[in-house]
């Protein structure tokens, strides 16, 4: 009795032995499977989109009904979209599913890992119509970028630093979002006085874009002009930081008087870049400059990642629809871009920001960047 007592004991040591070395053998390789997961992901990620596990890391694939249905429900999660009914939410889907298409189909297209890269930006669910109606609405007078030469100042400089990105230098505020009011002329014309202050005093501080809105009389939620925004604040002797006239993206009642300036705010002038590669370049190897582009493109509307080439952009177009903030320029590969500040908030383009082809042959660069880009000035 004694030995089959312990040979019994003997055999149940064994086999409960085997059972753990099973059990750890599969959790170990469960981990080594997660790992790998999240390894491969991480490989697959492309900058600034979350979607690339639905179609692939370049989004060159379409995927079926029920993909692009599961896609469309985590975007609009993502983006906190709530649609109105069924009806308008199946439209939006449809819409969805189109620029879904253009994304896979112009992305098939990229002939250099540099490329723009297009994605499912916060813009996924408008029709190009819609996008260009609501946000491009830049107010220019073309025969001004035409004809007024004798204006245009030629910044000269002999040594310019190969790269240069103002973020780093403290220079630049975070990425903000103008929301669904068309005044990007507002933004870019705070962002470059935010810049050129920055440099003058030392000190970084959100200005205030609501209060260009609101006072500046020929700027709305419809458009407005960069030059009379800059005049405006040059008139006003500045203007009120971000957090003491907070953006409301509507055009209200000016409440300048009521809210006293930002004591460093003030500019003295404004000037307009010469409209070269080369002058844009001299320009902003000193400060931030307020720039305009036309972006009444999908891909501009969808664009991710990527140096922009604007290839649907109108050749040597003088007509801009789109105002931004320049803030520095690089290469890669020997491809020369701008690094340019956007205000469609961090979930369109590299955190908000896009790269723009620069050295080119057009007269105005790509999508006419070089051709109305001012300068504030400040002593």
């Amino acid at each position: 009795m004694r030995i089959s007592y312990t040979s019994n004991r003997f055999r149940f040591f064994i086999v409960f032995t085997a059972c753990l070395c099973i059990y750890f053998a599969i959790q170990k390789n469960k981990t080594h499977e997660n790992k790998d997961i999240v390894s491969t992901s991480s490989r697959l990620e492309i900058p600034t989109s979350k979607y690339t596990s639905f179609l692939g890391p370049k989004l060159d694939k379409l995927p079926n009904k029920d993909g692009a249905k599961k896609l469309f429900e985590q975007w609009k999660k993502d983006h906190g979209r709530v649609y109105n009914d069924q009806q308008e939410k199946e439209k939006k889907f449809k819409i969805f599913v189109s620029n879904l298409k253009y994304i896979v189909e112009t992305n098939a297209k990229r002939d250099s890992p540099h490329s723009a890269l297009l994605g499912l930006t916060n813009f996924a669910d408008l029709s190009f119509t819609e996008f260009k109606e609501r946000y491009m609405t830049m107010k220019t007078d073309t025969l001004d970028i035409a004809n007024d030469d004798d204006v245009v100042h030629d910044v000269a400089c002999s040594d310019p630093p190969s790269t240069l990105d103002w973020r780093s230098r403290g220079a630049v505020t975070p990425v903000k979002h103008q929301g669904d009011c068309g005044c990007c002329w507002a933004f870019s014309t705070i962002g470059a006085i935010e810049g050129i202050v920055a440099i003058k005093t030392g000190k970084l501080i959100p200005l205030s874009e609501q209060e260009l809105l609101d006072c500046e009389p020929d700027g709305d939620c419809d458009g407005g002009l960069v030059r009379t925004a800059f005049n405006w604040v040059i008139g006003n002797r500045g203007i009120a930081t971000q957090d003491d006239y907070r953006y409301r993206a509507s055009k209200g009642v000016c409440r300048a008087s009521q809210i006293p300036n930002s004591a460093t705010s003030g500019i003295n002038s404004n000037q307009l870049v010469e409209r070269s590669d080369r002058g844009l370049l001299c320009a902003v190897a000193k400060q931030p400059l307020s720039v305009s582009i036309y972006a009444d493109s999908p891909s501009f509307q969808l664009y991710t990642h990527g140096i922009f080439r604007g290839d649907d952009c109108p050749l040597d177009i003088l007509n801009v629809t789109h105002g931004m903030v320049l803030v520095g320029y690089n290469s890669v590969d020997n491809e020369d871009y701008w690094i340019v500040k956007n205000s469609h908030g961090t979930t369109w383009g590299m955190e908000g920001y896009m790269w723009i082809k620069r050295n080119t042959n057009k007269k105005y660069g790509v999508c006419a960047i070089n051709g109305h880009a001012f300068s504030p000035i400040k002593q």
